[in-house]
C-alpha cells in the first residue's frame, strides 16, 4: 500500500484555483490511498463549513471524502496513536528554534502539519505527504536554511538546534504545483496540452498559497 498524506495548504490551493477535482482524476491513476488526517479535515472541513465565505469549498471536499477520493486515517491509524505522535512531534518541531533574545520558542509548524508527519511515522507503509509550505519541507530537504527563513519571518534573531531534526531526514514532500504537473504530464485535465496551460496552472496554485518560485515554474515548463 502506498499513501498520499495531504495537508491543508494543498488542498487550499487547489481549490481556490479551481482545480480540486484534479484529485479525482490522479486517484484514478494511483497505485493507493490518498489521506487526510481528522486534523487536516478540521482546517479543511469542519471549521469552514461554519463560514459562509468557505462553506462551499468545505463541501467539495467533503464530496471527496463521499466518494471515496480522499481516506480518513482513521481507517490505518488509531486516532489515539496518531494525536500521541502528533504530540511529540510538535514538541520536539516547536523547540528546534528559539529567539537570541528571551530563549522564546518559534513556531515552525502546526496541528495539521505535525499530524501528517506523525501519520507517515505511523503508517508503516511507503508515503509521500503533500505539502505546500515551505518552513515544513525545509525540516528535511534543508534544515539549515531553516534558520534564515524563520528570521525573515519573525524579523528578529533566533538560534537553532538543528541535532533535533536528525530524524526528520526521512520524510519525502510534493507539492500541489507538483501534483498538477503530474496530471499535465498525463493528459488527465481534459484541455488542450500545451506550455501555456502549464503556465497557467502553476501560476494559479502559487498565487493560492503554493511556496513555488518563478524559477520552478520556469524549469518544470523546460522539462515539457
Amino acid at each position: 500500500m502506498k499513501y498520499l498524506i495531504f495537508d491543508t495548504g494543498p488542498i487550499i490551493s487547489l481549490t481556490m484555483a479551481g482545480m480540486l477535482t484534479t484529485l479525482e482524476k490522479l486517484k484514478g491513476v494511483f497505485d493507493g490511498e490518498f489521506i487526510l488526517t481528522p486534523s487536516v479535515k478540521f482546517e479543511v472541513i469542519d471549521r469552514p463549513s461554519k463560514i459562509k465565505k468557505y462553506k462551499l469549498e468545505s463541501i467539495q471536499v467533503q464530496n471527496l471524502i463521499d466518494k471515496g477520493i480522499f481516506k480518513m486515517s482513521t481507517e490505518f491509524v488509531t486516532d489515539q496513536k496518531l494525536d500521541s505522535e502528533t504530540k511529540k512531534i510538535l514538541k520536539t518541531t516547536n523547540g528546534i528554534i528559539r529567539e537570541t533574545n528571551g530563549g522564546k520558542k518559534v513556531t515552525i509548524i502546526h496541528k495539521g502539519e505535525a499530524s501528517c508527519l506523525a501519520f507517515s511515522n505511523l503508517c508503516k507503509a511507503d508515503n509521500v505527504i503533500v505539502v505546500d509550505e515551505r518552513t515544513t519541507r525545509l525540516i528535511t530537504e534543508a534544515p539549515r536554511n531553516l534558520e534564515k527563513l524563520i528570521e525573515k519571518k519573525v524579523h528578529m534573531k533566533v538560534s537553532a538546534t538543528l541535532s533535533l531534526l536528525e530524524g526528520y531526514k526521512k520524510y519525502k514532500f510534493i507539492r500541489s504545483s507538483e501534483l498538477l504537473y503530474i496530471a499535465f504530464k498525463k493528459d488527465l485535465l481534459g484541455m488542450k496540452k500545451n506550455k501555456d496551460l502549464l503556465d497557467a496552472l502553476l501560476y494559479a496554485v502559487k498565487f493560492n498559497g503554493a511556496a513555488i518560485s518563478v524559477q520552478e515554474i520556469e524549469e518544470m515548463k523546460r522539462l515539457v
